[in-house]
């Protein structure tokens, strides 16, 4: 990723409450209260389309003239708070956030659909990382969030493409706007119970808490991957990584021509079961008794084993017996089931590893911390001496998080990445 596009309201300065709370203060005076639905409305969106909300849920006609009085009243009583709060706006974490990709020469740009914005980065010091050139203007966006103009727009100002471009929100209609976009998202104190802004089913690419997780750019940008060869132990992921063509369940389904309905359910009970097995705490044939029991399906063998064929993948088989060869230290570190293990060994692919660290006989598995903390502790290195490859990005920001280099093997150009992460052992 080679540049940051933020939101300012509720992820750089905590203004949202004081949009939300004049827009119920105004609400009430008309004897309305604001539902949910009509505050979650309002997140993003361009001041007239915030009007026009407020209007419809008090019953007003939404004319341009009700909306532009509404605005002016709401932005009225908004402009003073600011000033007053100026020195108390900041959200914990937003300088640190903003001076780190700064010094790392990430480009950034502001994204905003208030119409304070440039008040607001003076009033707060935060103009110093964003040029003058690098605010939207919002007179060239006609639609607001979760219309992906605004940044679409910001990337132009920045000159890098969509898909090279993170974007940091607080509001599902900018998460939403950001992937429209062909971004990367990172959701900042997004409600994870309402929205399901999780790692298993993501709307948000990551989600955090706080703009000092190292998650915020750890993983993100080149420049925080880290050195590899300064690395003492290089960990390589198996499925996507070190072999490709892993996809077994496509085969289990053709097989035994289950019904819509019977798919659905053995999809969704896998999914139930998937970390028991991946942590060793379930054996397959355990599994597929289960199965048996509960879909009243007659299971023949191993179905994990008989429909997994796996191929090693040439450039990173390379790099690996390169790494080998001038005396590093290499080793898996994969989510595995026990069949895989060993038709993976069978076709080479353990053959230049020192050790293999496979989940379903550590009883930890990835994305979880355990994981890494138990290579850490048996190879006797610190995280900052391990390079870690995968293919998915929450291990990758798990490992980050954790305080690993990183090179996330993903994407179209990922052994252009290789290549350049390893450029040192040619």
């Amino acid at each position: 990723m080679k540049a940051a596009l933020f939101d300012l309201d509720g992820v750089l300065v905590d203004t949202q409450k004081y949009h939300v709370g004049i827009y119920k203060q105004i609400a009430e005076e008309h004897g309305v209260t604001l539902s949910k639905q009509n505050i979650d409305a309002l997140g993003g969106v361009l001041k007239e389309e915030g009007a026009a909300i407020i209007c419809n849920a008090l019953g007003l006609e939404a004319t341009k003239e009700n909306a532009d009085n509404l605005y002016f009243t709401k932005n009225k009583l908004y402009t003073k708070i600011i000033r007053e709060k100026k020195s108390d706006l900041l959200m914990n974490g937003a300088v640190e956030l903003l001076q780190r990709l700064k010094d790392n020469h990430v480009k950034m740009a502001l994204c905003s659909a208030s119409s304070n914005a440039s008040e607001i980065i003076t009033l707060t010091g935060l103009d110093k990382f964003f040029e003058e050139e690098h605010v939207v203007n919002l007179k060239e966006v006609k639609y607001g969030k979760p219309n992906p103009e605004i940044f679409l727009q910001g990337a132009i100002l920045v000159g890098e493409d969509p898909k090279d471009c993170v974007v940091y929100e607080d509001a599902i209609n900018g998460i939403q706007a950001a992937k429209r976009a062909g971004m990367y998202s990172i959701g900042y104190r997004v409600n994870l119970d309402h929205n399901n802004l999780t790692y298993g089913q993501t709307t948000a690419d990551r989600v955090v808490t706080s703009l000092l997780d190292p998650i915020c750019y750890k993983g993100l940008y080149s420049s925080f991957n880290g050195t590899a060869s300064n690395c003492k132990v290089f960990v390589f992921d198996a499925g996507n990584v070190i072999i490709n063509n892993i996809e077994c369940l496509a085969g289990i389904i053709n097989e035994y021509q289950p019904t819509k309905d019977q798919i659905d359910e053995f999809l969704l009970d896998f999914k139930a079961y998937i970390a028991p097995l991946m942590d060793g705490n379930m054996s397959t044939k355990e599994y597929w008794e289960h199965v048996e029991k509960s879909m009243n399906i007659k299971v023949k063998g191993d179905p994990f084993a008989k429909h997994f064929h796996p191929t090693l993948n040439q450039p990173i088989m390379d790099v690996i017996k390169n790494l080998k060869d001038k005396g590093y230290r290499v080793v898996l570190g994969s989510n595995t089931f026990a069949p895989h293990a060993k038709i993976m060994e069978d076709i080479g692919g353990f053959e230049y590893l020192h050790k293999c660290y496979m989940s379903h006989t550590m009883n930890h598995y990835k994305p979880h911390p355990g994981f890494f903390r138990y290579i850490c502790e048996n190879e006797n290195v610190k995280p900052e001496d391990v390079f870690f490859i995968d293919d998915l990005d929450e291990n990758i920001a798990a490992a980050a998080k954790y305080g690993l280099n990183t090179l996330h093997y993903s994407s179209k150009d990922k052994n252009k990445k290789l290549k350049e992460a390893f450029s040192f052992l040619a």
